[in-house]
């Protein structure tokens, strides 16, 4: 069954997402009933699947939810945040238990222990051990750790637990264990087990006893308590509360566990709704159908599955035929027009990454044609090689566009966790706060969607934290109780621009400055020159924090710097915007894939280098009386800005150039910390490249991101500008 469980593993990591979005729905509006009903579909699929699997404790733990929902959709239940965490956390130990499979193959060791505690608090009691009267919860866990058939023998309801260890040397006093348990009435269930483990065989005493008993008693704690009066030192008892064991559907009457599921395939198929809610619905059970008959060894096409599932009689007919040939049967006609199903294929990364490799290569190859060709003159030939060259040039365009194609992901991957993420940290913080999310269909490559995660989850923690008030605080400013924190992704210039923006209290620049000079990092007469804006970016400087106290949100000072770094390491960059009063806007600007790298290429002292587009905001030529000098340091005034200006030579240690020049090429390079002009020699085409890195005994010269080929065969140096200035 190794395929089935691969695809309960994918199915179900989909169900828990799927399940969490509703939650958060229905967490808003107690009344969207649609909300509920996905929810509840997405647990009772989660039973149904699990339950083919030896995994009671998963099953229990979903059947718990499902039951919950059942008494939501019938009205008997109402929605609150209590019953919304305790759903969350259900979803949380289902996702982590997910992981332990696809890991490891096997539920954790306590995970019958965690189902049962969590199905106690859906059920209405404590979630956080075995439900007990008295004050009894500590006393007995083991009660949480009983198993569906124990719980079958104990039943349900009040029941009375008993913990006894005789003294190992009861024996001589007269006392017989097992004799005090006759004596107790309504007895359900008994446990004999050691009471530490036991010694080898030639070292044991029989006179000695090593056992310790605990039993469950229909009978009232004060029935049961005289059968022990003679050893009230060594026996605990006490009420618990015991909830209804979980039967399997392997327990059922009518059959094996597989028929039983094609038999509840069957009841979802016959389910009233809409015929959009129908033909889903139908969809969904050819799925399960197909998947429990290949497990059943009778491997099925899924089209003729679908096709007997277009109603109840059709699909017991095609399950009656046995495990014959596949019947022949017609397509039913689809009660609506529909688009045709998209069909998922699943890669690993590894090979996708060889494929982008390959492109790479093929596009340097396809590069060294150009001047082939042009050393072919004019004739004939000619004319044919520059034909051809056309059209390779056109097929490997095409070829690593649609490369790339197959490496983008939507942003939604990103985004998903954000809605709970917002709601547990407010709730955290007594806030109220709306998100809003816009942009998730915009695609990225899957290594930018891994670069782009953590910073981003900085970014809202940070905003949730120090950016949105207090409600009260809010009030007195004249804003509305509830704080929105957007976050908006779209792509723009060949690349990915995220936004994360709130209406809070903004950044004060004054507050910025106190902390620069409080923490050593500005003297007071550099932190007074600071523009406003330069002031606020002080926010990415390493180990800078204005927060008051540390928490488990901030206040460590590595968040933004962290997520500078990120964006850096990513060939992109992070600009931010704030206002006091007002809000803050921080934007991350990444390329669309690092794979292909598409550079500008610069010379100096007779040597290419590459500098990323992505953090080239301009390349012009100034005169060099326009360039201001201070002893060694050089400025220049661009866009109304003065702006420092490098050389690259010296930064590269390169000697001076001293050919007399009536002007500089400048590249404006916008790095987190503000522009900085780099001077060079000549600036020549931009290009896309792969990336290497640097390897063997260059792995550690710092200042260079790394090596690339250009189209005409020529190697280049790319810079790593941040390491260099």
């Amino acid at each position: 069954m190794s395929e089935l469980f691969d695809q309960f593993i994918v199915e179900a990591q989909e169900l828990l997402e799927t399940a969490g979005g509703a939650l958060l729905a229905l967490e808003r509006d107690p009344a969207d009933r649609a909300s509920v009903d996905e929810l509840f579909r997405a647990f009772h699929t989660l039973k149904g699947s699990s339950a083919l699997f030896d995994m009671a404790p998963f099953t229990r733990l979903v059947h718990a939810g499902e039951d919950t929902l059942s008494l939501l959709r019938d009205g008997r239940r109402g929605m609150t945040p209590d019953l919304a965490d305790r759903l969350f956390r259900a979803l949380d130990q289902c996702a982590r238990w997910v992981a332990a499979l696809e890991e490891a193959g096997t539920l954790p060791a306590d995970a019958g222990e965690a189902a049962e505690a969590l199905a106690r608090g859906l059920s209405g009691g404590p979630a956080d051990g075995a439900a007990a009267g008295g004050g009894e919860v500590e006393a007995f866990p083991w009660v949480a750790g009983l198993t569906d058939e124990e719980r079958r023998a104990a039943g349900e309801g009040t029941l009375t637990a008993i913990d006894y260890t005789p003294d190992p040397d009861c024996f001589f006093t007269g006392d017989d264990p097992l004799a005090l348990f006759r004596r107790v009435p309504d007895l359900r269930l008994l446990r004999i087990e050691p009471a530490h483990p036991l010694p080898p065989l030639a070292q044991m005493d029989p006179y000695r006893c090593v056992l310790r008993f605990r039993a469950l008693s229909g009978a009232a704690v004060e029935a049961v308590t005289p059968a022990f009066r003679s050893v009230p030192d060594q026996v605990r008892t006490g009420s618990v509360t015991l909830s209804p064991a979980f039967t399997p559907p392997a327990a059922a009457a009518q059959g094996s566990l597989a028929a039983t599921m094609l038999e509840e395939q069957t009841r979802i198929l016959d389910l009233p709704g809409s015929a959009a809610e129908r033909e889903s619905r139908r969809a969904a059970v050819a799925r399960a159908v197909a998947a429990i008959l290949t497990a059943l060894g009778r491997p099925t096409q899924r089209a003729a599955v679908a096709a007997a599932c277009g109603d109840v009689g059709s699909l017991r007919r095609f399950l009656a035929d046995g495990p014959g040939e596949t019947p022949a049967v017609s397509e039913p006609r689809p009660s609506a027009p529909s688009a045709a199903p998209r069909r998922a294929l699943r890669v690993e990364p590894e090979r996708m990454d060889a494929l982008m490799a390959l492109v790479g290569e093929l596009s340097v190859v396809k590069g060294q044609l150009g001047p082939l060709v042009r050393r072919a003159g004019d004739g004939e030939m000619a004319r044919d090689l520059k034909a051809f060259a056309a059209r390779v040039d056109s097929l490997v365009g095409d070829l690593r566009h649609a490369a790339l194609r197959l490496r983008l992901l939507p942003l939604a991957r990103v985004f998903d966790p954000l809605p709970r993420l917002v709601r547990d940290t407010a709730r955290r913080l007594d806030k109220t706060v709306e998100l809003v999310l816009e942009g998730a269909e915009t695609e990225a490559d899957k290594d930018i969607l891994d670069v782009l995660g953590e910073p981003l989850l900085h970014l809202v923690r940070n905003a949730l934290d120090h950016g949105i008030e207090m409600p009260e605080r809010r009030a007195a400013a004249g804003k509305p109780p509830a704080g929105t924190l957007r976050v908006r992704a779209f792509q723009d210039k060949g690349g990915v621009v995220v936004e994360v923006s709130d209406d809070g209290a903004g950044i004060d620049p004054a507050a910025m400055r106190r902390a620069a000079v409080a923490k050593g990092l500005l003297d007071p007469d550099a932190a007074a020159a600071l523009s406003d804006a330069d002031a606020v970016r002080l926010v990415f400087a390493p180990g800078f924090s204005t927060a008051g106290s540390v928490s488990e949100l901030s206040g460590r000072g590595v968040g933004m710097d962290a997520v500078r770094a990120a964006a850096e390491r990513a060939g992109g960059r992070v600009e931010i915007d704030s206002t006091p009063g007002n809000g803050t806007r921080v934007c991350l600007l990444l390329p669309l894939t690092l794979s292909i790298t598409r550079v500008v290429v610069v010379e100096a002292a007779g040597s290419l280098y590459g500098i990323p587009v992505a953090l080239v905001g301009g390349v012009q030529r100034v005169k060099r009386g326009e360039i201001r000098a201070v002893k060694r340091a050089e400025s220049v005034v661009l866009r109304d800005r003065v702006v420092p200006l490098v050389r690259l030579r010296r930064l590269l240690g390169q000697p001076e150039d001293e050919r007399a020049r009536a002007d500089d090429c400048v590249v404006l390079a916008e790095l987190g910390d503000g522009p900085v002009a780099v001077a060079v020699d000549d600036v020549g085409e931009r290009a896309d490249v792969v990336l290497r890195p640097m390897t063997g005994v260059l792995r550690g010269l710092r200042g260079y991101a790394g090596t690339a080929v250009l189209g005409d065969g020529r190697l280049i140096l790319v810079l790593d500008l941040r390491e260099l200035l």
